[in-house]
């Protein structure tokens, strides 16, 4: 819509317009880059700055009444572009064509002859175009004419004035016949020996002869087709042709074999998700595999080319195929690719135990107008932007032209563009991120990291307690919101900052901030159309897949036998047939498709309440090929679930891996004294047995005794004083607040002194001076001070 807009409006919007936006009217005031400013009429608000692009996009956007200078679209001046070094002579120019349009040369306040104020404007361009021929351009009065108007339309600017560079023809007037021919010779002839240009005319004539001689009917008019000799050769090195027979043979075999780039060749990319990359490629770490072993692992990307953020990842087992037993290998599918999907249109959430700072409040993204626009972003989101891609470069592998990975993507409305083949830099973008992985991420996973190769791998990794899929997914996505996303990099530049390097997520703000944010969230409905689809046809027992039964849960069960009631699909081709969508990593559930409703039914495994454990399709098919192995029917799936189930509490109960038995082999390198060992302080005491320790007798200090008498100062050997002096004494004790004073003291000493002194025993050692209950290190009264902080105690 806003390219209409656009379109529409190219030649009338400008400086001074009134338009209508948003029900109101509104003033252009100003235009700078891409940004409009707006000034309401009615004076109640104040000037507004919006993108061109959203203003002539809107629904309720016209044109009130133009300007006085229109302003035009950059595609009007195309194929003109910037004309450097030629400033002098577009302003010569710019005066002939103001003294044209108003009769006055700029700086002057006279006529010149035939420019007067009784001339017309086609005299003008006549006494102009004399002018010239006197200096020596040929330039009619026709001509200047139309560039007067062309200066005009483009709003007085010169660029427009000079003359326009002439752009060669390819391949000049020779037919494109005989252009398509020379290359296909030359390819023909990579990887032969080196042969001259003469050779290649020949071949080239004989096969125009072969293609067209019936069409023309004459050998004389074919030989029309093909140039000259010297032209031949003039067009063999413009092509680049003869460029290409003098390399060696391997090169001229490899550039033959390299298709031409798709489309025509690469775009300016300015928004976010215009263009996105993804590859899949070996991650080098070993992870611990749904059977509890060791398993290589490999990671599939999508980034964003415009401000290189990582768009969604995904981690998947990767094993080759058994050739002793048969076993089928393990690589990324079709269904992994439409998760990963899935996983770019929403929010990352943070995990528990990340970091703090890889959230989005804490990062440089607008936080503040992603949650306005989007309800899904709070505080608990990562700091990764959510882009929708619109177009994907891929290479040529089985899971990106698998016919569910193409359903998805044209559901979603997003367009595919496949790679040239073993030509990286068709995606450059996303092989440097594996780069960046390996050096970044990869080397610090230090529990399954095999090295750059197997002669720089460390010794017993698959002996490490290694970690799961699961667990390597999020800590790579911990590590993008963490670091990737928020480190700068040096092919980021803001065209207005220049000399900054911005990070992913600066570029992004900067982007989001033209192109605008728009949130895409899909319901768990559509969500179920990212799954991988099977046609199964409902009976009353329920269906299969696979194998495994699936029976309609209570609440579907009505839904269900309507499905039933009706006897098929009536699809073309399908016949009794239903659509069904499910996981293949939780396949405990599945949804069957109502198309004619536009609904779906829940349906679940029969035999659920036997697996407790998560359990995949992968793992349910091994178990079935090994009972089929060991000679029953991979069709019992009771027999399958009972094996399943017991092979994870064989899991959950198996003993350690064995520990690497033998010395460790001695350290290799050079041996370097850096500090002088420590003496140990223990060396030549003897063993004490602990058994022998006996605890120290101490006296319980307990809130909810009754308050005692207040405790008198330990006084020195020979003080005669048995009482606390006003004002020089300590501090009342702490837990004396929670005890309510009533004033009598002789009460209080006389519940004391009949209360028994082993359950109301108060010590107040924090009151004591000299501390010393054993009496081994203080005076001969020193145990009469001791006794009497005691309440209750009887002196000797």
């Amino acid at each position: 819509m806003a390219g209409s807009g656009e379109a529409r409006l190219a030649e009338s919007l400008s400086i001074g317009a009134r338009v209508r936006w948003q029900e109101r009217e509104w003033e252009v005031v100003e235009w700078q880059g891409s940004q409009v400013t707006l000034l309401p009429q009615d004076g109640e608000e104040a000037p507004r700055a919006v993108s061109y692009r959203w203003l002539v996009g809107a629904e309720d956007f016209a044109v009130v009444s133009g300007g006085a200078a229109p302003v035009v679209d950059g595609s009007a001046l195309g194929g003109w572009g910037r004309q450097e070094g030629r400033e002098e002579e577009a302003a010569l120019w710019q005066a002939r064509m103001v003294e044209i349009d108003t009769g006055l040369a700029p700086g002057r306040s006279e006529h010149a002859r035939g420019f007067g104020p009784e001339t017309t404007l086609a005299q003008r361009c006549a006494a102009m175009s004399a002018r010239l021929a006197a200096e020596g351009i040929r330039c009619s009065a026709h001509t200047l004419a139309d560039k007067r108007r062309k200066w005009k339309a483009a709003g007085e600017k010169p660029v427009v004035l000079l003359p326009r560079p002439r752009e060669g023809r390819p391949g000049g007037f020779t037919d494109p016949r005989c252009l398509t021919a020379m290359q296909e010779v030359v390819a023909r002839r990579a990887h032969d020996s080196d042969v001259t240009i003469d050779v290649i005319r020949e071949e080239v004539e004989d096969l125009l002869h072969a293609r067209y001689g019936k069409e023309f009917g004459d050998p004389a008019a074919v030989a029309t087709l093909l140039p000259s000799r010297s032209t031949f050769y003039l067009r063999m090195k413009e092509s680049g042709l003869a460029d290409a027979l003098d390399r060696p043979t391997r090169a001229r075999a490899a550039l033959a074999s390299t298709p031409p780039l798709p489309h025509g060749g690469r775009e300016a990319v300015l928004r976010p998700g215009q263009v996105t990359q993804v590859d899949t490629t070996p991650l080098r770490i070993l992870a611990r595999g749904d059977d509890g072993r060791p398993t290589a692992t490999e990671m599939t990307s999508l980034i964003d080319v415009a401000n290189h953020s990582m768009c969604a990842l995904m981690i998947t087992p990767s094993r080759p195929r058994d050739a002793e037993t048969g076993r089928p290998g393990q690589a990324t599918r079709a269904i992994d690719l439409t998760l990963m999907l899935a996983q770019a249109l929403a929010p990352w959430p943070v995990m528990p135990g990340w970091d703090q700072l890889s959230a989005a409040a804490a990062s440089s993204l607008p936080f503040g107008a992603l949650r306005a626009a989007d309800e899904r972003f709070t505080e608990a989101t990562a700091a990764r932007p959510v882009i929708r891609p619109e177009l994907i470069i891929y290479d040529q592998g089985s899971p990106y032209v698998s016919e569910h990975f193409t359903e998805v993507c044209d559901r979603l409305r997003i367009a595919r563009r496949p790679a040239r083949k073993k030509t990286a830099p068709d995606k450059p973008l996303v092989e440097r991120f594996f780069v960046t992985l390996a050096h970044r991420f990869s080397q610090y996973v230090r529990h399954g990291w095999q090295g750059r190769s197997h002669k720089r791998r460390g010794r017993g990794i698959e002996r490490m307690p290694l970690y799961t899929i699961a667990e390597l997914q999020q800590m790579a996505q911990e590590w993008v919101a963490l670091e990737y996303q928020q480190t700068p990099d040096a092919g980021l530049r803001d065209p207005f900052r220049p000399h900054v390097v911005l990070s992913p997520n600066d570029m992004y703000a900067v982007q989001v901030a033209r192109s605008g944010y728009r949130p895409v969230p899909l319901s768990p409905a559509q969500n179920r159309f990212f799954l991988l689809p099977r046609w199964v046809t409902p009976g009353k027992g329920g269906f299969m897949i696979n194998y495994r039964t699936y029976q309609p849960v209570a609440q579907d069960t009505g839904h269900y036998r309507e499905i039933l009631l009706r006897g098929g699909s009536k699809l073309p081709g399908r016949k009794d047939q239903w659509e069904c969508r499910f996981n293949p990593y939780r396949p405990e559930r599945v949804w069957l498709y109502d198309h004619t409703a536009g609904t779906w039914v829940t349906c679940d495994f029969r035999l659920r309440h036997l697996l407790t454990d998560p359990w995949t399709a992968d793992m349910w098919q091994e178990h079935a090929e090994r009972h089929r192995a060991a000679g029953g029917s991979e069709q019992d799936e009771e027999a399958v679930a009972v094996a399943l189930a017991q092979r994870d509490r064989r899991r959950r109960s198996r003993r350690p891996p064995p520990k690497r038995t033998g010395a460790e082999p001695p350290f290799q390198g050079l041996d370097v004294e850096t500090e002088q060992p420590s003496q140990d302080p223990y060396v030549g005491l003897e063993n004490f047995d602990l058994s022998t320790l006996q605890p120290y007798p101490g006296l319980p200090i307990s809130p909810l005794a009754p308050p005692s008498e207040p405790t008198l100062q330990a006084l020195p050997a020979g003080a005669g004083s048995t009482h606390r002096p006003p004002d020089g004494g300590h501090a009342p004790h702490p837990l004396t607040a929670l005890f309510l004073s009533d004033g009598d003291v002789s009460s209080r000493d006389t519940s004391t002194a009949s209360t028994p002194a082993s359950s109301d025993e108060v010590v107040e050692a924090e009151l004591l001076d000299d501390f010393d209950p054993d009496g081994d290190g203080g005076d001969e009264d020193g145990d009469d001070a001791w006794e009497a902080e005691i309440p209750g105690a009887v002196g000797p």
